[in-house]
């Protein structure tokens, strides 16, 4: 061999050498009994373990991989290169040698040959991908994070049922943290302790001990008697007297974190994770934030339903008022008429008896219908199981057929309208009956319920006396400022067709296409 060619040959096991000492990259190789044989410093950087410690030992596959079932998986993956098959680059985590920091690797394992394509043997080269994987992972985790949270904000902004929004919210909560298990208790004012209202992945054989709870008891009682959260990787470090021999396997980790809205202290949120699971800082913040969520939610939530009790009991006073106004007007007038009547009678005057009496019949009348009227809107209003149809054929076969108004409903409407549209478009066919039946004088009225795509008009008609609308004293009666604020309220039009002597027409156009409730 010449002076060139081995100079050659010394150039390239230098550029070589000089690589494998000092690229910014993994490479180790394997002789053809895959026995180990190169292990350059960056290796050693990456792992913890010396060329001394690894080359010619086998051990190396243990200790990087003390898991045996995955052990064997990447052993089985980097083995098909023997066999002529090429690997995709693939990842694996290693246990470096500290016992402590694991570590991601990106490998590329490519087989060595000869000019005869005799297999030589393998390297493999190694490329720390752990900084780039828990980036992806903690970018994944906040994008999670945000998504739950917007999940949440958007129940418990658009929802009132209190059971629903935490059933939801506790079920989000469960799939972010992995867990399966998770509960919701609330204070109970008049028995002075915690409920429990929403859980879930528990038997109900295990819910008899978490039933009830008092605020000085237990670990859910800490952190509500405490308000502050409290995180543990199993139940054993809050039993002080629990025997030591117990496998902390049979106890499950907790985080419990106190539920609060506007110094308001309203429960405790619990998750329960897989035994030894430890519950970090970011857990601790998320689960936190979302019981915050739930506490304003809880607290709207009450909100309304005191304000729909106190709507309630305002309607049945208004009602009892009217009632009560109604009948001593009308006892008070068939007083007066029978006085009067009597009078005539004993004067030999006829003529003027006849006309009192008619007059107590008019009136009395006049107040069947009013009290018939205020009897039915006592009954309460169930449009979820009666619906918009049914619930007027119920009003005009209760007051005006009884009192002796001819009374029509035709509908071609099919499709099931959103709830706060049929509530709305009752109340409005139920102003407008009122004024016919209290003002118009009628002997017919109708109600006509007409859809055509998503458009859906409704009018109510009846031949009574009309009106003049250009005087304040029409408008203000008859309640036409209500009706319109409704029919506003839905983004419809409101529209009346009325004269002296010509009767009377209220048309409401609204669009159905909308179907979500407020």
């Amino acid at each position: 061999m010449d002076e060139t060619v081995q100079d050659s040959f010394a150039w390239d096991k230098y550029f070589i050498d000089s690589i494998f000492e000092h690229v910014n990259v993994w490479i180790n190789a394997y002789d053809k009994d895959m026995n180990l044989v190169m292990w350059n410093p960056m290796a050693e950087i990456t792992s913890g373990y010396s060329r001394e410690e690894v080359v010619g030992n086998s051990k190396i596959w243990d200790w990087l991989y003390p898991d045996e079932a995955y052990r064997a998986k990447i052993v089985g993956i980097a083995s098909d290169v023997i066999y002529g098959i090429q690997p995709d680059i693939f990842e694996s985590d290693i246990l470096c040698k500290d016992q402590k920091t694991i570590k991601t690797i990106a490998w590329n394992t490519q087989a060595i040959y000869d000019a005869d394509k005799k297999f030589l043997g393998v390297v493999t080269f190694g490329y720390d991908v752990t900084e780039r994987k828990q980036t992806q992972e903690a970018l994944t985790k906040a994008n999670d994070e945000l998504s739950i949270l917007y999940n949440i904000a958007s129940v418990t902004s658009s929802v009132l049922d209190l059971n629903t929004i935490l059933e939801q919210v506790l079920k989000d909560v469960l799939t972010a943290m992995g867990s399966e298990k998770g509960i919701i208790h609330l204070w109970d004012d008049e028995h002075q302790e915690l409920k429990l209202r929403i859980h879930s992945g528990f038997s109900e054989a295990s819910l008899s001990d978490i039933q009830s709870i008092s605020n000085d008891s237990g670990v859910i009682g800490r952190v509500y008697n405490t308000n502050r959260p409290i995180a543990v990787s199993n139940f054993l470090e809050l039993l002080d007297d629990a025997p030591k021999q117990l496998p902390s396997r049979l106890f499950n980790s907790y985080l419990g974190v106190p539920i609060n809205a506007k110094r308001h202290h309203f429960g405790v949120f619990s998750v329960l994770g897989r035994a030894d699971k430890e519950f970090h800082q970011d857990d601790i913040n998320l689960l936190s934030l979302i019981a915050d969520q739930t506490g304003v939610a809880i607290e709207n939530a009450r909100l309304y339903e005191r304000a729909q009790k106190l709507a309630v009991s305002e309607e049945r006073r208004r009602l009892a008022r009217d009632l009560h106004d109604a009948v001593t007007q009308s006892v008070y007038s068939l007083t007066l008429f029978a006085e009067a009547g009597q009078r005539a009678l004993n004067s030999g005057d006829l003529e003027d008896t006849a006309s009192y009496l008619e007059d107590m019949g008019k009136t009395a009348q006049s107040a069947l219908r009013e009290m018939r009227v205020l009897l039915h809107e006592l009954r309460p209003l169930d449009l979820e199981n009666e619906g918009l149809i049914e619930a007027i054929q119920n009003r005009l076969e209760a007051v005006e057929r009884r009192v002796g108004i001819k009374a029509h409903l035709h509908s071609d409407v099919t499709a099931e309208l959103p709830s706060h549209l049929e509530k709305e478009l009752y109340r409005i066919v139920q102003e407008a009956l009122n004024n016919t039946l209290h003002h118009a004088s009628a002997e017919k009225v109708s109600v006509r319920l007409q859809q055509t795509g998503e458009q859906l008009v409704v009018k109510i008609s009846d031949d009574g006396v009309g009106y003049d609308l250009t005087t304040h004293e029409s408008k203000g009666r008859m309640g036409l400022e209500t009706m319109h604020e409704r029919c506003q309220r839905l983004g419809g039009e409101f529209e009346i067709v009325t004269a002296p002597g010509e009767g009377f027409e209220v048309n409401v156009t609204v669009n159905v296409g909308d179907k979500k409730d407020d």
